[in-house]
């Protein structure tokens, strides 16, 4: 991952996610992850994935992005395909991630579930207190 990184910061960048400002803290967080893919078109980071996991239970997709020039063309779902063939449900309890109301469509179709749908609410603690 280290010599796609700048790639990766673009994508960042690109989708103006506030993590691009801190990149420092991103490579941490790239070089941390349990799995990161990018995808390349081009020979240019198009898209990027990181997740965590504890390797047993619960798998965590903290992040997956595409460059906007390039959404709508399948590369988000190859990405996401690739984390869940990755982490298959007959080993792992549950796969979660959060994401923006705008995209629980996308995730939808990909066969994912709100949290709501298994009688369950979800929680977060951030420093953006709404």
């Amino acid at each position: 991952m280290a010599r796609d990184f700048d790639g990766i910061l673009a994508v960042y960048a690109a989708n103006r996610w506030s993590h691009a400002r801190e990149p420092e803290r991103l490579r941490i967080a790239v070089e941390r992850a349990d799995l990161a893919l990018v995808a390349v078109q081009d020979g240019e980071v198009v898209g990027f994935v990181r997740t965590m996991s504890d390797g047993a239970f619960a798998v965590y997709i903290a992040d997956i992005l595409v460059m906007p020039d390039v959404q709508r063309q399948g590369i988000g779902s190859q990405l996401l395909q690739a984390v869940l063939d990755h982490y298959p449900m007959k080993t792992f309890h549950h796969q979660v991630l959060i994401a923006e109301r705008d995209a629980d469509g996308f995730y939808r179709r990909m066969g994912l579930s709100a949290v709501g749908a298994f009688g369950l609410t979800a929680f977060i603690r951030t420093r953006d207190k709404r």
